[in-house]
């Protein structure tokens, strides 16, 4: 942190926009880029110090911040607009943060040269791990606005120098031009789909395939380029948006993973863009990885979504980890296990977009678990932190004779004589005690394929110590792979169901909601595991004997199931038949 040419101390300047690096880098040296604007090719136009992004209900703009601001925890926007007022017309993205400029701060937008403000802490962002400074202009607005500077800096100081810059041209000539496009043609339609007997209820705008040829080569060797492994990464995968976002650096587990691997952060840089990127410049884990997944038939378009992760998994298993760090592990666990029902191997061979430019259809598709309470007005959605008394005390909720006679609520049998899945994995039941008021039951899943499933949309369900619905917030899911644990983090639809026939038992189900971050973060790698964390408050009275502790893990395990989602329908089959349909945030 230091003095700019603001003015401002201890101060972090992000883009001054009075060189020639952007679009491509930022004044920190990191990745920045748009899209889907009016003017500029549509990344805008530079000009006289200042960034002009000309909007018609598109247009993304994202800028990387790979470095901790809690010194100068302030984002400062010296911004001008057009018509004034263009602060209800974008969202801003920053450190976890996302809504509207205009929520997000009691500063506005005017016509001449001012700051706008946005403290991180307080509108719920992560100064430690900020991220991006990211725009999304898909809200139905048209208009400009033109930015001089982008920096945080401690406290709101107002920046001292404005870029010297003819007025902002008026838009009386160009109303007819602007005017936005009407609802029907910006908007998915949520209406056109109807029950198909395990498809999805509610539409999501996904093309029935992936664009073709989504066959990975026959001959895969070091110096195959991403853009032969797959010729459409850019449209409609942003496979460089999903490298450069999150490029390793600092002192990350991801930066000590690509010197340990010999991943060439330059060559990704200088090379994803076009698709020239090589799987020798990834190092030494994503050609053999690749090649895996050509010889059990993977699909390529899912192949290079996963490339930026591929590059950096260990040889080795590693270790999920523990969001809360338990005071107590008791001595007893069930498992590791493989799945009793011997699951045949399942590839979703449909992965959508990850949406690194926030199109709205797109970012629908991506996010269709997420956003499903928002949008899927077919169904009532609750809050799991206030689980009604008709869902904890349910005694005809099928998900009692689905943990205990593996009944599958949707008609027939899970199989199996114990843990089950729908796809090959083992699983381990543990419990830990977290300083005396709660305890956490703690799940591992190991995907035991050659092929990687990711996890949106995935549902869970087992037999566990009844918490009568008091901790089900208190829940974390743990991926050792991806940058930090505060990205790709999911939301979860959580209930607990009173089992009347099993006393001090329930019956647990947790679905998946992953939400902005790329599958190559949703994702349970090949020889991989992740684990779940789900509260309950502590049974000082029960369970105190070794014996008794042994039973109540193994119970765990062998009542455990785990749906994998398939053919992109959120598992809305199986939600509706358990009432799986309330929602606490990560």
């Amino acid at each position: 942190m230091a003095a700019t040419a603001l003015g401002q101390e201890s101060s972090l300047v992000v883009h001054s926009f009075d060189g020639g690096t952007y679009p491509g880098s930022n004044d920190l040296g990191n990745w920045a880029g748009a899209g889907s604007f009016a003017n500029g090719d549509g990344t805008g136009e530079v000009s006289d110090g200042a960034l002009r992004l000309e909007y018609d209900n598109a247009g993304w703009f994202g800028s990387n911040v790979q470095q901790s601001v809690s010194d100068a925890s302030t984002l400062n926007l010296v911004v001008r607009g057009d018509s004034g007022g263009e602060e209800s017309d974008f969202v801003l993205g920053v450190g976890g943060a996302k809504d509207l400029l205009s929520d997000l701060t009691d500063d506005t937008i005017g016509t001449e040269w001012s700051t706008v403000s946005v403290d991180l802490s307080a509108v719920g962002g992560d100064p430690d791990n900020p991220q991006a400074v990211r725009f999304n202009f898909w809200q139905g607005a048209s208009g400009a606005i033109e930015i001089a500077t982008i920096s945080f800096a401690s406290g709101s100081e107002v920046p001292t120098d404005t870029p010297t810059t003819t007025a902002p041209p008026t838009t009386t000539d160009t109303d007819t031009e602007t005017e936005p496009e009407t609802e029907t043609e910006t908007e998915p339609d949520t209406e056109t789909e109807t029950d198909t007997g395990g498809e999805s209820t509610w539409d999501v705008p996904f093309p029935d395939r992936p664009p073709e040829p989504d066959t990975l080569p026959s001959d895969i060797t070091g110096s195959t380029t991403v853009a032969e492994l797959y010729e459409h990464f850019d449209d409609p995968y942003s496979v460089p948006r999903s490298f450069l976002d999150y490029m390793p650096s600092g002192t990350s587990s991801d930066a000590e993973k690509a010197d340990q691997f010999g991943y060439d952060a330059t060559a990704v840089q200088n090379n994803i863009q076009d698709g020239s990127l090589t799987l020798d410049a990834l190092g030494s884990q994503a050609l053999p990885l690749v090649q895996q997944l050509a010889d059990n038939d993977f699909p390529a378009h899912a192949t290079v979504k996963l490339l930026p992760r591929l590059a950096l998994l260990p040889d080795e298993t590693a270790d999920p980890g523990t969001h809360d760090e338990p005071a107590t592990v008791w001595e007893e666990t069930a498992g590791p296990t493989n799945a009793t029902n011997g699951p045949g191997q399942l590839i979703q061979d449909r992965w959508p977009t990850d949406a690194r430019d926030y199109q709205p259809e797109e970012v629908r598709v991506r996010d269709r678990v997420h956003d499903q309470p928002e949008d899927d007005d077919s169904r009532d959605w609750g809050n799991s932190g206030n689980l009604p008394d008709s869902v904890l005390n349910n005694p005809d909720n099928p998900l009692l004779d689905m943990v205990t006679d593996k009944a599958d609520p949707r008609g027939g049998s899970l199989g199996g004589d114990g843990f089950t899945a729908n796809a090959p994995m083992a699983a381990e039941a543990r419990m830990h005690e977290n300083s005396g008021s709660y305890w956490n039951q703690y799940i591992v899943l190991e995907n035991t394929s050659d092929v990687p499933y990711f996890g949106n949309g995935a549902v869970i369900t087992w037999l566990g110590p009844s918490g009568e619905a008091g901790n089900l917030s208190d829940g974390h899911w743990n991926n050792p792979h991806r940058p930090d644990s505060s990205l790709g983090h999911p939301q979860r639809d959580v209930i607990e169901v009173i089992h009347p026939d099993h006393e001090g038992l329930s019956a647990y189900a947790v679905r998946l909601a992953f939400h902005d971050e790329p599958y190559h973060m949703r994702t349970i790698y090949p020889g991989q595991q992740v684990a779940m964390e789900i509260g309950t408050p502590a049974h000082e009275d029960r369970w105190t004997s070794a014996s008794a502790r042994q039973d109540l893990v193994d119970t765990m395990l062998d009542s455990l199931h785990v749906e994998l989602e398939t053919n992109l329908n959120r598992n809305d089959p199986l939600i509706d038949e358990i009432d799986l349909t309330y929602r606490v945030p990560n």
